[in-house]
């Protein structure tokens, strides 16, 4: 009976010890930051000698701090890569789509939370479902709530083959692991699914409201007003200054094109990125509301809110706002990253063509070493730093109620 107690009591305290551990991890307690926060020159140094050892082809980056720019990191030897190279950003361009968007609904020209069957044509409509297509809004479409299940991540095109149009895409998507289809599985606003279809179905509705290209619409209400002057969608190999791409082993890899400007296809350099930033950080009336408008958690995961209106939310701050961006990712090897703090104006850009993961390990690592939380893209390595600690409170655990039995024993 006396080795039944311990033997539950072993159980108690092993569950509730890794418990704590766990809950520890995803609150940092088992990480190690890269410099003290706010030592910047300490941390620019540790990610300088990341990117040196890791960049497997071109890298740039940029720090800002207080809404200024503190330090430009850029390839020393691969290619001549500086501000004004341009990057393709894959996935960050979803962040600035919602941008744009956000600018037509403060024109009045949309509602983010009227049907997006207001703003469709005969020439597409959205396949018939079981469920409400009234709560499918352009606010939960830039958000991924939208009940759509298609789940795309958009294939490469060779410069060979030719480009599929807009509405050819719409009814026949072409994702990196083959066709999909994009319809709605569950009912809009009540999860969480990564759609990049819902970009696509978001860049008709421009080009039907406005009686644009999208990529005029962009380039007149976002590009422009902004100073971007080299961002756009056009097939990268037609520009010079170029960073070109390699792969994940360090090796020189085709250019490809992408089907979606919205979804994945804008190409910008860390200029560019740079002059969005530091306009987001602008403390009027319209760009606060602009922040608040992309940063509200409308997705969640776990029951943790990671996504707003086109913006990822890396990790919540004290004071109630969360460090926002969005990170990108095509093959065969790119790898961009936009994050940036509201609350003290600091931000990080960093853009690779080789070396996989490398921009999202360093922006994760600048997100930890800003909130002190490990951001919801390293969960796994968060959840993988309470190991020890867990494995290690077994043994004392164990040793002490072993202790404890050995001397029971003897006492009688």
């Amino acid at each position: 009976m006396r080795l039944v107690k311990v033997l539950i009591s072993f159980i108690v305290l092993t569950l509730s010890w890794s418990c704590v551990c766990l809950y520890g991890a995803l609150n940092g307690w088992w990480l190690t930051p890269l410099a003290k926060q706010g030592d910047s020159a300490a941390f620019i140094a540790r990610v300088q000698q990341r990117f040196l050892n890791e960049a497997k082809g071109n890298f740039a980056m940029v720090i800002i701090e207080d809404g200024r720019v503190v330090s430009k990191q850029f390839t020393p030897s691969i290619n001549s890569v500086n501000g004004d190279t341009l990057f393709p950003v894959a996935s960050m361009s979803k962040l600035f789509t919602a941008y744009g968007v956000y600018q037509l609904a403060q024109q009045g020209d949309i509602d983010l939370d009227a049907p997006i069957s207001n703003y469709l044509t005969a020439a597409w409509q959205l396949p018939a479902s079981s469920f409400n297509h009234n709560k499918i809004t352009l606010r939960s479409i830039l958000s991924h709530t939208s009940g759509l299940t298609d789940g795309l991540g958009f294939a490469d095109i060779s410069k060979s083959q030719p480009m599929p149009s807009l509405i050819e895409s719409l009814n026949h998507p072409k994702g990196a692991r083959g066709d999909v289809k994009l319809e709605i599985g569950f009912e809009p606003a009540t999860q969480w699914q990564y759609s990049g279809g819902g970009y696509l179905i978001t860049e008709h509705i421009i080009e039907n409201v406005t009686k644009m290209s999208f990529e005029d619409f962009m380039a007149k209400t976002v590009f422009s007003p902004l100073s971007m002057y080299r961002a756009n969608y056009a097939f990268i190999e037609t520009h010079s200054n170029v960073a070109h791409p390699y792969d994940s082993a360090g090796n020189k890899a085709p250019f490809y094109q992408y089907v979606s400007p919205a979804a994945t296809g804008l190409l910008a350099s860390t200029n560019d990125l740079a002059q969005f930033v530091l306009a987001l950080q602008q403390t009027d009336k319209h760009t606060k509301n602009a922040i608040n408008t992309l940063s509200k958690p409308l997705g969640h995961k776990l029951g943790a809110p990671i996504w707003g209106m086109g913006a990822m939310l890396y990790a919540p701050l004290p004071d109630g706002k969360f460090i926002l961006g969005h990170d990108g990712a095509n093959e065969p090897a790119i790898n961009s990253a936009l994050r940036l703090n509201p609350t003290n104006h600091d931000a990080i850009i960093v853009l690779t063509s080789g070396g996989e993961n490398l921009a999202t390990a360093i922006a994760s690592e600048w997100t930890f070493w800003q909130a002190g939380i490990p951001d919801f893209l390293t969960f796994e390595r968060a959840i993988r730093s309470a190991f020890l600690p867990i494995g290690l409170g077994v043994v004392v655990i164990l040793l002490a109620l072993a202790l404890v039995y050995r001397k029971r024993v003897i006492s009688t």
